[in-house]
């Protein structure tokens, strides 16, 4: 079942003696040799000496009949280190556990008590997810957040683990049960025949002199959903992140300057449930060179595999342009597998003239359009290489010849300008910042009036906020409430003046609660209340500060101090995964459409965590808390006043 040994002893020992003669008869030292099965990716604590070895106490554990069921190991200060069970009355161990800091960090289970391994999983700060095991490996998962299949990927990867690697990886039958058409799942989905050469060849591109990998981060800007449409095919609403990005690192020695970076693309990856798995394997990019985008995916399949035009599907002058673009992209993804800067950028230059010839057959002015820009998005990518500098001409030329794709090359020319600079050798990211916004600023004044003007003006507001120019912010948002009031993003720049000017005013939010129920901060009498804005996608700055957050709501629960979360997921299964693990002990607000729902709307919200502190009195003394520091302090400050003792949320 695992590395038995001591672990077959123990269970012998459960049904001989007294709890306290067995517990004194086993050692430390015994109990620290039970390793976990997987070491890769489990952290937990061990004494650091033998010294430290010996302060440790061996505890008969017992059940609530006081019968033996197990053992405990705990340090000379008392944190437990080592919990080994049986959980279902036999004599037989079926629970090991492990800790850090006095917390369970990682548990391997004998799920059906048949003395083999069926489950192992990470809990507390060692994550969320939760494994199926056989033979001691690891072949599905249960629950796994996108952040942690991206970490599993590189301790996979550095492994040189093919069947760890194939473990998360959408399959065909998956991608088919998640609702995707059959032809849009046979050009998307991965070949798992293939899979043992791609992780040598991704193993060997990013090893640096023989050294393991190390997981950095994981950088995605946020899901996007694609909902379900019979017109199209899609069975169910999708999950996926596009175009994510996973920094990695060879460990760095003791003392040592930090491991240069390197990064995987990863192109997508998509929710299958409580599971995040890749649709396609994570592409090597070097990060001094400019990043391009992956031009195919589920999206791209959909639009032109089943026919994305809308009801009716596409004429038929259309199926042949679009056959041949659909056999283009599927024979030639592996010039973007390969990553090479003069294939990719080869790629999408011979895709321009069958997009073209798509938006030349279609009838409809905007789908002719959409696929115009395509071809736009695509001559971006190639110029985005760096290895073809003809694509700035093409595009300017775009831009002189005018019209609704002139606005749309100048916008995709000044972001890639952007991304290129930033990715030059000593790149000056504030001088860059600064060179964009003026570029969009001009942009404007070229094309007041363009589709893509709204969202140029929420970026310089969003930007300049960011920079603390809030006075600058607040001209951009106004004039862009002005122009474009019934725009989504004239709406998030209305509610962002509104949140600007919260404090000092009386407030309340009201919203449809997780449970059923209705949440309204009015109806919290005499309190003061944190309003967090907040989102499980919102990646380590949101899973950084909620744990703080809640010891300060159980440090100040008895001084008249509540929190009501505003959770800005897509899914409300994932705020009910994220709520089974963390417990978060305050009302949770949740209502459809994430950060273009309601609330996050009507308060511009633009970063996450974003937060809001209320008095007893139901005015806002700070509308702009980022961390669980700043809200402490304020927080100290805030019951220090002790106000008179208004009611929240009265106008």
């Amino acid at each position: 079942m695992r590395r038995l040994g001591y672990a077959a002893a123990l269970a012998v020992w459960l049904g001989a003696g007294s709890s306290a003669t067995r517990a004194a008869d086993l050692s430390p030292q015994k109990m620290l040799e039970i390793k976990p099965t997987q070491q890769s990716g489990v952290d937990y604590e061990t004494p650091a000496d033998q010294a430290g070895i010996d302060a440790c106490k061996v505890e008969t554990v017992t059940d609530a009949q006081k019968r033996a069921v197990g053992y405990a190991l705990r340090d000379g200060q008392g944190k437990l280190l080592r919990r080994f069970i049986s959980t279902n009355g036999g004599k037989s161990l079926t629970q090991w556990s492990y800790y850090q800091d006095g917390f369970e960090v990682y548990r391997e289970s004998d799920v059906d008590g048949d003395r083999r391994l069926d489950e192992c999983r990470w809990m507390n700060t060692g994550g969320t997810r939760i494994a199926v095991v056989q033979g001691n490996k690891i072949v599905g998962w249960k629950r796994l957040s996108a952040e942690e299949a991206t970490k599993v990927a590189v301790q996979a990867l550095s492994a040189g683990d093919a069947s760890l690697v194939d473990s998360l990886v959408a399959t065909s039958e998956e991608l088919t049960a998640a609702g995707l058409p059959k032809e849009v799942v046979a050009r998307v989905a991965s070949a798992p025949e293939k899979r043992a050469e791609q992780v040598a060849a991704l193993t060997a591109a990013l090893k640096a002199g023989g050294e393991k990998l190390a997981w950095n981060r994981f950088d995605g800007a946020m899901p996007h959903a694609i909902p379900a449409d019979p017109e199209v095919g899609v069975a169910k609403d999708l999950v996926l992140y596009e175009n994510a990005m996973i920094f990695t690192s060879a460990p760095a020695a003791a003392g040592a300057q930090p491991a240069k970076l390197s990064m995987l693309q990863v192109p997508e990856l998509i929710q299958l449930g409580e599971v995040w798995k890749f649709v396609e394997l994570p592409r090597s990019v070097d990060p001094e060179k400019p990043v391009v985008a992956a031009a195919a995916g589920i999206r791209a399949s959909l639009y032109e595999t089943v026919g994305g035009a809308g009801p009716g599907g596409h004429d038929e002058a259309m199926e042949a342009p679009l056959r041949a673009l659909a056999e283009f992209d599927k024979a030639n993804n592996a010039a973007i597998l390969g990553g090479d800067k003069r294939e990719v950028a080869q790629f999408h230059l011979k895709r321009i003239p069958l997009l073209k010839a798509v938006a030349d057959a279609a009838g409809d002015a905007e789908e002719k359009l959409s696929y115009n820009k395509q071809s736009v998005d695509s001559l971006v990518s190639a110029y985005q290489t760096g290895v073809y500098p003809k694509g700035r001409e093409a595009l300017d030329a775009v831009v002189k010849a005018g019209g609704p794709l002139a606005s749309y090359a100048s916008y995709r020319l000044i972001g890639a300008d952007f991304v290129m600079r930033n990715e030059e050798p000593n790149g000056n990211f504030v001088a860059n910042q600064k060179k964009w916004m003026g570029d969009l600023e001009e942009f404007l004044k070229l094309f007041p009036k363009a589709d893509e003007a709204s969202e140029v003006w929420l970026q310089l507001g969003s930007s300049n906020e960011f920079n603390a120019e809030e006075d600058k912010a607040r001209e951009d948002y106004k004039k862009l409430v002005e122009d474009f009031p019934e725009t989504l993003a004239g709406k998030k720049a209305a509610g962002a003046l509104r949140r600007l000017d919260l404090e000092g005013k009386s407030f309340s939010i009201k919203g449809d609660g997780a449970d059923g129920t209705t949440v309204d901060t009015a109806a919290i009498s005499g309190k003061t209340v944190l309003v967090v804005f907040w989102a499980s996608w919102g990646g380590q700055s949101v899973r950084r500060e909620l744990p703080d957050l809640i010891k300060i709501a159980e440090k100040n629960a008895d001084k008249g101090f509540q929190i009501v979360g505003v959770c800005l997921d897509n899914d409300k299964a994932d705020l009910e995964a994220f709520q089974k693990e963390h417990n978060l002990p305050w009302p949770q607000i949740f209502e459809p459409n994430g950060i273009d729902g309601r609330l996050a709307v009507e308060y511009g919200i633009i970063s996450l965590p974003t937060m809001f502190l209320v008095d007893a009195q139901g005015k806002v003394v700070n509308r702009n808390l980022r961390s669980a520091s700043e809200v402490e302090r304020q927080l100290e400050k805030t019951l220090a006043a002790k106000p008179a003792g208004v009611a929240l949320g009265v106008k």
